[in-house]
């Protein structure tokens, strides 16, 4: 496939749509001048660095766990590189084609995992733990191995504004009414009071964003955003909603109606059933 910039092919594979809720949010902060999902134009030489690459059908946050079953020969030949180095890779959402098979397209902005543990299998197989560490974009793409490496450089949030603590607190109170309206009608692995949910604004917004209940488009927007500030609002905004529609199924539920209707809106509410 050789080396191409993966900016230009994701812009070739667009496929025209309606505009999100993000879609607005990037219309009105861009007017601002805040960077939304945009390479940082702060002025700084940022340092590039080459990473092996793992498509998958999930959204990566610093901090969130990943276990993997390693079982396709090449990619088992790409975490037996990766232990013998730094243990580390990029994990990126697959936008084109499929899992396992060749001529994917990940999306521009990933997360870096860090093999934590390793259970090998006698037969090559292996199971990881992983654990997100750092955003990254990638620049540039090319084939190694029947793998895919990238040409990356790191993704950094932008400085915090006075209002950033306040939208935190805000952002942590709704988190904790959301975790209690859950309650009501699923059994939670672990309540709220059991995490270690980080008290580092920027750190907490993307702990609620690996938390949440959220279509992985939706999931890859908050992890391509640059502005905490923003991030955590529109948690807010989702944690909300979430909540509201969370105690309505509670509701259905304790009348026997288990199954919830399907949300047919599009957008940024499409990944909740439907309050009617």
């Amino acid at each position: 496939m050789g080396t191409f910039c993966l900016a230009e092919s994701l812009k070739m594979r667009q496929i025209k749509r309606k505009k999100t809720f993000f879609d607005l949010l990037r219309d009105v902060w861009g007017k601002c001048g805040y960077i939304f999902g945009g390479r940082r134009r702060n002025g700084r030489t940022t340092m590039t660095f080459e990473l092996p690459l793992f498509p998958l059908n999930v959204v990566l946050f610093p901090g969130m766990p990943l276990p993997l079953h390693i079982f396709e020969p090449r990619y088992r030949r790409m975490m037996g590189r990766c232990l013998e180095t730094d243990r580390t890779f990029g994990v990126a959402l697959l936008v084109d084609g499929e899992e396992g098979q060749n001529d994917t397209l990940p999306a521009e902005v990933g997360c870096m995992a860090e093999i934590m543990e390793v259970a090998p299998f006698a037969d090559g197989r292996m199971n990881l733990q992983t654990i997100g560490t750092r955003r990254f974009r990638i620049l540039e793409i090319r084939d190694e191995d029947e793998c895919l490496v990238g040409v990356c450089e790191w993704l950094e949030d932008d400085a915090t504004s006075a209002n950033t603590t306040e939208a935190a607190e805000r952002a942590r109170h709704q988190l904790a009414r959301y975790f209690r309206a859950l309650s009501q009608s699923v059994t939670l692995p672990a309540q709220l009071d059991e995490l270690d949910v980080p008290d580092e604004p920027e750190a907490l917004s993307l702990f609620i964003a690996a938390i949440m209940l959220l279509p992985n488009d939706q999931k890859q927007k908050l992890l391509e955003l640059t502005s905490t500030d923003i991030r955590l609002e529109v948690e807010e905004f989702l944690l909300e909603r979430a909540e509201i529609v969370q105690r309505a199924y509670a509701q259905r539920v304790a009348r026997g109606e288990s199954e919830p209707p399907a949300d047919a809106s599009s957008g940024l509410l499409s990944g909740f059933i439907s309050l009617n």
